[in-house]
Parts: structure tokens; sequence; C-alpha cells
């Protein structure tokens, strides 16, 4: 049993919840073949702590800074990864949650490219994809398509795709 491998975890930890504080831009990836356009759920963060009227005792409005880098070597949530498997480290099958190389739970959500015959549903193979980790009070973003050889990282997500955002509350549970 020792040797057992650690299920992939369900929820994430931290003294801030992130809530939607309205409508954000509309988000927009191009790469890999595709683009990706969304409208998006801006985020606030919110303290667990609340006062006497029931209102979190702190909050704060996140940054939202997007950067790129190469698929083979970027950081996000405070760390480097040596590509794209090391992110995704150790996922269960049909489980949309995994854990990274440094065994920090991920949300790992991807979208299949749009289809629009019965070719392309026998011979469309790539995604969009979205790795979400939650880190610090922060929430991290890490986008690519299969396609593309960069990453898109944006740290202390402020906004969020309304589909991934959706996913989020469904499959979230934050401790």
């Amino acid at each position: 049993m020792a040797n057992t491998p650690r299920v992939p975890g369900r929820s994430w930890a931290g003294a801030m919840l992130p809530h939607p504080a309205g409508e954000g831009r509309r988000i927009r990836h191009v790469g890999g073949g595709g683009i990706s356009e969304s409208a998006s759920v801006r985020l606030k963060w919110c303290s667990r702590e609340t006062d006497d009227a029931g209102k979190p005792k702190r909050a704060r409005r996140p940054w939202g800074i997007k950067l790129v880098f190469p698929g083979f070597l970027f950081f996000a949530a405070g760390l480097p990864y040596l590509g794209r498997k090391t992110l995704v480290f150790r996922q269960e099958k049909h489980s949309p949650w995994a854990r990274d190389i440094y065994g920090r739970d991920v949300l790992a959500l991807r979208e299949r490219f749009p289809c629009f015959d019965s070719a392309d549903y026998r011979h469309e193979k790539r995604y969009f994809r979205w790795v979400f980790l939650c880190w610090r009070g922060h929430l991290t973003c890490v986008y690519h398509t299969d396609k593309t050889p960069f990453v898109t990282v944006t740290e202390d997500a402020r906004d969020v795709e309304d589909w991934c955002w959706g996913q989020i509350s469904k499959l979230a549970h934050f401790e």
C-alpha cells in the first residue's frame, strides 16, 4: 500500500475564495490552427472570515497577469515546469482532476475543436486545454491547444471563460 499513488484531490484549500463579480472582458486565444473566443466572468477573492453582517472581512481584486512561454519550459503558480506533462503529471482516467509534478491539485479542462460534419468528427483530434491551479489565494490558468508550441499563463486570473468558470464552480470544492 505504501507504493499506491495518491489519488488526485477534488478541492483547493485557502483562506480566500473566488467569487463571480460580474461580466469580464471577452477572452480570445489564437494558435494551433484554432481560435477560441468566449465571454468571461470577472472574479474577486473574499475571505472566509465574515463580519457580524455576514460580509467578508477582506476582499481583493485579482491582477490578471498574462505571459506567454514556450511549452517546454514555463512558470506557473510560482514554480517552473519542464513541459506540459509535468503540469498534468498524474491524472485518473475520466477525471478532470490531476496532480502536477510537485503534488499540487490541478483542474485540467478541455474542449474539442469545433466539428462541422462527419469528416471533422472522424479526423479532428485537437483540443483547447485549460489547466487551473489554486495556490496561495490566487487562481492560475495555463492555456494551450494540442498543436501550439507555447502556453499562455495567466497568474492571478481576473477574468475566466464562462465555460471554465461553470466547470470550476461545479467541480472544485474550496476547503
